[in-house]
């Protein structure tokens, strides 16, 4: 039996069905559900982690890409979770290789930012990804724009301010609802520690779009 028919099982056993047609309708119908919600998702894929043996990165890119091939939003789920899994395997190269790629397999926010916080941006704080980064900052999809502007959350006081800045400047008018959303989540942890030079970027570009702007200052409003 191939490991995702097993995990396939294994999804089916702990599975509510009815919560599959809300969960669905939550993600506005990008993909079916199973009815497995995120702490039980996460603990069943470790439980089947463990009973694998993967090698290398092209181990994890083919076992993801499996994943995604599923029809199934669980699985898409599971794809980023196995590669976190297995994240020690990884390096920059996965990120300029295969990570566009897998993140581009049915994308809609809740899978972009899985990939972000447990694979992109714990590797990019690791590694120089920083080519990599531009690359998707001026490719013009929305979701590689997002996760570039977002691959340095989580850094806490540790940010390349100007870094984050940069790429967010080229998008600043952009009414795109997710790219906003990036950029004012991006400047609002920033102001967690830096306020003032959040507020001199706002300042600084009076296009910043309507909801960008909200965000970063209600990040100045909590600091």
């Amino acid at each position: 039996m191939h490991a995702v028919d097993q995990l396939r099982q294994s999804f089916a056993a702990v599975a509510d069905p009815s919560n599959a047609a809300p969960m669905a309708a939550y993600m506005k119908h990008i993909a079916p559900f199973v009815g497995v919600h995120a702490d039980l998702r996460r603990r069943v894929v470790r439980a089947w982690c463990s009973q694998l043996s993967l090698q290398s990165a092209d181990d994890v890119y083919s076992l993801a890409t499996r994943l995604c091939r599923e029809p199934e939003r669980e699985f898409h789920y599971a794809a980023a979770d196995v590669a976190a899994y297995w994240r020690p395997l990884l390096d920059a190269s996965f990120i300029a290789d295969h990570a566009a790629t897998l993140l581009l397999q049915t994308p809609w926010w809740d899978s972009v930012d899985l990939w972000g916080s447990d694979v992109i941006n714990p590797l990019c704080n690791r590694y120089d990804c920083a080519t990599t980064m531009w690359q998707w900052n001026g490719s013009g999809n929305r979701w590689l724009i997002r996760a570039s502007i977002q691959h340095q959350r989580g850094r806490k006081q540790h940010h390349d301010i100007d870094m984050v800045f940069a790429l967010c400047a080229p998008h600043v008018a952009d009414s795109e609802f997710f790219v906003a959303k990036a950029i004012g989540w991006a400047l609002r942890d920033i102001a967690k520690y830096q306020p003032a030079l959040v507020l001199q970027f706002v300042d600084a570009h009076p296009q910043l779009s309507t909801v960008a702007r909200r965000e970063a200052l209600r990040g100045l409003q909590r600091r």
